[in-house]
């Protein structure tokens, strides 16, 4: 009987066996359903504060952006750190997972030591120093408009989203504001700056003031002009408010800032000059492709020796605070599977009580006490296995339930204030964690019992009533 009984017969006999004491087996099935539901739930509305966390962190932080600073000091390796220049940025974009990086220099302003202007009316706004063919890979989306050319010029503009609707008029000595629409955009532009003439021209201070003066660039004889030079305008960024540059900012060369920089201290006092970008960068950004490796750059950049700044704390802090959140709820879970277990011991323990006779049959009969053992584990097994797919089927009701009437209350209720998404997101991972996890309960609840029918005697097992 033991050479001869397969698999299929133990499958068969443990099906009969489970179904002939229904209401014992439904009970021990209930248990398992109601851990292993309790499990994928749980960690499905952990999933779904993680999501719906990324989702809102994303809304007003950039997690694949890494802020580069030279503060000085020295390397791992005892020297000095080396200048932020071209050199060290070619190093740090052949790292792994860098997509771009570029300078980002923002001490002038348009208005102040730089006009960029057009007819009676000055741009307001930070005047960007980048690598404008960095632009593209960066991540900056266009409204309108395109990207910067190879020969292009070094004059070419990319201007932010509504730089344009906030103006000064220099001949009537006062701002001007354009209203603009949902989207940012200017309704009825006093300047259209691709059509219009827009030049670039540094600025002089009046006598004994910080003040810019705007009677110079009414002055066809005024210094200034010499420096004049015609912009080309070759598109406007989709502004966000992650980067506020976007909005108003007005993005030309790093080297042409140079050429601005030098021609501002050339037409101002001693007392008014800038220092030139001469001996590195002082902000570097430095985009990767993906906010998973964004740790991993940030830490290689310090191991240079520069100071990097990213959002990517600020979520780390977040997500600590919400997977002690998850851990409380799997806790939480884990206790009803445990009593779920205890309850498949116990009803094994029974099972095997009342066929003692039936065990000491099959030993007189031949039958290889492993088979014997194997009989009562795949019952466990079972018990634990249905639960599991009942409890996955029950799990997705519930999921859906939360999402649908629930998401918004609880999500405030377990820390998420100002979240959105669904509260709860099972993955196919999720589920097969749960079969697994429920199949696994039932075996390692069924084997303590089923250890039991080896150390019973057949001769005794046959004499029990």
């Amino acid at each position: 009987m033991g050479e001869n009984m397969r698999f299929r017969d133990i499958l068969v006999m443990c099906l009969r066996n489970l179904t002939k004491r229904k209401a014992r087996t439904f009970l021990t099935v209930s248990g398992v359903i109601i851990g292993t539901c309790a499990i994928i739930v749980m960690i499905s509305l952990g999933v779904g504060m993680t999501e719906s966390m990324d989702q809102m962190i994303s809304q007003w932080a950039d997690l694949t952006l890494i802020n580069v600073y030279n503060y000085g000091g020295v390397q791992a390796n005892g020297e000095e750190v080396p200048d932020l220049d071209d050199k060290v940025l070619e190093q740090i974009a052949q790292l792994d997972h860098v997509k771009s990086v570029t300078p980002f220099y923002t001490n002038l302003s348009s208005g102040q030591q730089i006009a960029v202007y057009s007819e009676d009316y000055i741009f307001q706004g930070p005047i960007v120093g980048v690598n404008m063919e960095a632009l593209e890979d960066f991540g900056y989306e266009l409204e309108e408009g395109r990207y910067f050319n190879r020969g292009d010029g070094e004059t070419t503009i990319i201007m932010g989203q509504n730089a344009v609707a906030n103006l000064y008029n220099y001949v009537e000595e006062e701002y001007e504001w354009t209203e603009t629409d949902e989207n940012n955009n200017p309704i009825d532009p006093l300047i259209d700056i691709f059509e219009d003439e827009i030049k670039i021209i540094p600025m002089t201070r009046s006598a004994d003031s910080w003040e810019p003066d705007y009677d110079a660039l009414q002055s066809a004889s005024s210094v200034n002009k010499a420096y004049e030079e015609e912009a080309n305008v070759i598109g406007r960024i989709k502004g966000n408010y992650r980067d506020y540059y976007t909005m108003s900012g007005i993005f030309m060369d790093i080297d042409y800032i140079n050429e601005l920089i030098r021609a501002y201290n050339e037409v101002n006092d001693e007392e008014y000059q800038m220092e030139e970008i001469t001996s590195g960068y002082t902000d570097v950004r430095v985009r990767v492709d993906d906010m998973e490796y964004l740790d991993e750059v940030e830490t290689a950049i310090q191991e240079m020796g520069y100071n990097t700044y990213s959002d990517n704390q600020s979520r780390e802090n977040m997500m600590q605070q919400t997977r002690m959140i998850q851990m409380v709820l799997g806790a939480l879970a884990a206790v009803s599977l445990f009593v779920a277990a205890l309850n498949i011991t116990n009803t094994m323990i029974m099972s095997i009580i009342e066929r003692t006779r039936e065990i000491g049959i099959m030993k007189v009969l031949g039958c290889d006490v492993s088979k014997i053992r194997l009989i009562f584990l795949s019952e466990a097994g079972a018990i634990g296995f249905i639960g599991g797919v009942l409890g996955v089927v029950v799990s997705y009701i519930v999921s859906f339930v939360l999402n649908k009437f629930l998401s918004s209350s609880l999500m405030s209720a377990l820390g998420g204030m100002g979240m959105e998404g669904n509260i709860s997101v099972i993955k196919p991972e999720l589920i097969l964690l749960g079969l697994v996890f429920a199949t696994l309960v039932g075996l390692i609840s069924g084997f303590y019992p089923a250890n039991r029918t080896v150390k019973i005697s057949a001769l005794e097992a046959i004499k029990h009533d």
